[in-house]
């Protein structure tokens, strides 16, 4: 299955026009909305206090590889998939598990960030992304001051593929919950949750983005758990934690509000998000086998 692998042809979002307030359509996932913000005694919009968990937070603890633990919670926010653990064994096929791989990663592809548009470096993660052809692919997420970015890295050449740039203050709204598909979907329930965050908000897919399962240029982004988190030893680990990737995107996004969006807070969204996936074999032949990870599969490795 071809996959774009060139960095040069990576998609930096931009969308012009800001529209969060557009009805939803039919169809269209409805939950509870948050309005993320607190008054100061000026009636400035303040954001939520939530302490950046990224690199440089070293926190040693016996067993685990990474070495960073969670600052939110001991507990998932979102759900997780009962009953599942990953050995040791299990954890070490995966090439981005082994000794240094994922700082190693961090550091290479940290040369995409522009200082000057996308300022400081805040943290750096290592998830699931679900596209909207419900593939699951294994992505590090960096976290700047103004940027957010999802890439595609190779960990076994230890090369840099292709990455996406999400600009903070296009954001319209970060929905958190359980995945599910349509009632008349034939899909397995996936008993799990994660977050998607959606910009460009109304816009609706033309017929080439919808059919078009290498489509980079879609308005919103589905994120979840890395598996390596259900190693008993990296159930509290940063790295593999949407939560706390969830919980410092949603501080450094109402801080860039307070200047981009003055009039406005941050939406957030509790509730099921919908994955539009009916009867896909494809999908469910290629996330069971996991190969969107760069694993060692009995000596091959891909």
């Amino acid at each position: 299955m071809a996959e774009a692998t060139t960095a040069k042809n990576a998609v930096d979002t931009n969308v012009s026009q800001l529209d969060d307030d557009k009805t939803a359509q039919e169809g269209e996932f409805v939950g509870a909305t948050l309005q993320i913000a607190s008054e100061t005694q000026n009636g400035q919009a303040e954001a939520p206090e939530v302490e950046f968990a990224g690199p440089g937070i070293t926190r040693n603890r016996p067993g685990s590889v990474i070495g960073q633990r969670s600052v939110v919670s001991t507990s998932s926010r979102t759900s997780r998939r009962p009953g599942v653990v990953k050995s040791d064994t299990t954890s070490s096929t995966f090439f981005s598990y082994k000794e240094n791989s994922f700082q190693s990663a961090v550091d290479k592809v940290s040369t995409v960030i522009k200082p000057e548009l996308d300022g400081e470096l805040l943290g750096a993660w290592l998830l699931v992304e679900i596209d909207h052809w419900d593939f699951e692919r294994e992505k590090i997420v960096l976290l700047t001051a103004n940027s957010m970015f999802i890439i595609k890295y190779n960990f076994i050449t230890q090369t840099l593929q292709e990455y996406r740039r999400i600009m903070l203050h296009i954001i319209d709204a970060i929905l958190i919950g359980d995945f599910v598909y349509p009632n008349s979907s034939l899909m397995p329930d996936r008993q799990h949750g994660g977050i998607q965050i959606r910009w460009a908000s109304g816009t609706e897919l033309s017929f080439g983005q919808k059919w078009n399962p290498w489509c980079t240029d879609i308005p919103w982004a589905t994120l979840a758990h890395h598996p390596i988190l259900y190693n008993p030893k990296e159930n509290e680990t940063v790295t593999f934690n949407v939560d706390e990737f969830f919980e410092s995107l949603l501080q450094a996004t109402s801080k860039v509000f307070e200047t981009k969006r003055p009039n406005e807070k941050v939406k957030v969204i509790e509730g099921p998000i919908l994955i539009e996936s009916y009867a896909s074999l494809p999908s469910m032949v290629f996330n069971q086998s996991g190969l969107g990870f760069f694993r060692d599969r009995n000596g091959l490795c891909f």
